[in-house]
């Protein structure tokens, strides 16, 4: 009998192990089944400059216009006159952007109030208050290419420049005025940061050269050879539209 409840003892020992190891080599399949799967990484962005925009800047202009003619003493020819003042303006552009590079063209536009004289007394055009040259208006258009490093654009620009420009001279009793509009050239550099997902900040310099225009003042036969070289310094703030913000890395 104490046999027999042995047996009975054991067999049931060994069906309870049996049991275990079954349920033991079965569980972490099971809780690995069950347990949650995580989703893949959401892959960096980084801002792309594509797309078209608009802005606003405001800075300071100046520089120097050479006048040259036969009647001026050769010791001062040409007579220098210089000038600088204010300037505020808006731009328009598009960007595409492939990889770091970025192309662009830009129209822009400036209200100027870049004035002064010249400054050596001449017969022909002194420095008296009522002679001077006045920068009114200045405009560009340009092709740019640049470099992006994440939220920051290095760019280079180039391309042409019209001028509005009066000169007043004392020939006479009163002063005459000479409404000029010069075509030249343009060539600038400079820095953008986007501080925003499509607003951003530009830093600029630009160097224009109105190449010799020919005028006959008044009172005298001779004509004058003139040209302008003027420098800005801009800062101003663009808004991107119409492109995609981002792309991936």
């Amino acid at each position: 009998m104490k046999a027999l409840n042995r047996r009975f003892v054991y067999r049931r020992l060994t069906f309870a192990a049996a049991l275990a190891a079954t349920t033991a080599a079965f569980t972490p399949a099971v809780v690995a089944a069950d347990l949650p799967v995580k989703a893949p990484p959401v892959p960096a962005v980084a801002l792309s400059w594509t797309g078209y925009y608009f802005g606003v800047h405001g800075g300071w202009g100046w520089g120097n216009t050479h006048i040259s003619d036969p009647l001026f003493n050769s010791t001062f020819d040409p007579v220098e006159a210089t000038y600088n003042g204010p300037l505020a303006g808006g731009q328009i552009g598009a960007n595409w952007q492939y990889g770091n590079v970025v192309y662009g063209v830009e129209l822009e536009g400036s209200w100027a109030f870049v004035r002064g004289n010249t400054n050596r007394d001449q017969s022909i055009i002194s420095a008296d208050p009522n002679n001077h040259i006045d920068f009114r208006a200045l405009a560009t258009g340009t092709g740019r290419v640049g470099y992006a490093m994440g939220p920051w654009l290095a760019y280079a620009k180039g391309g042409v420049a019209l001028a509005d420009v009066q000169m007043t001279t004392q020939f006479q009793v009163q002063p005459t005025t000479y409404n000029r509009t010069p075509f030249g050239a343009v060539a600038g550099a400079g820095m953008e940061v986007a501080f925003m997902r499509n607003v951003s900040a530009k830093l600029e310099y630009n160097f224009m050269y109105f190449p010799p225009e020919h005028l006959v003042f008044i009172n005298h036969t001779t004509v004058s050879s003139i040209d302008h070289f003027v420098q800005v310094v801009k800062g101003g703030i663009n808004v991107r539209f119409g492109g995609d913000q981002t792309l991936p890395r």
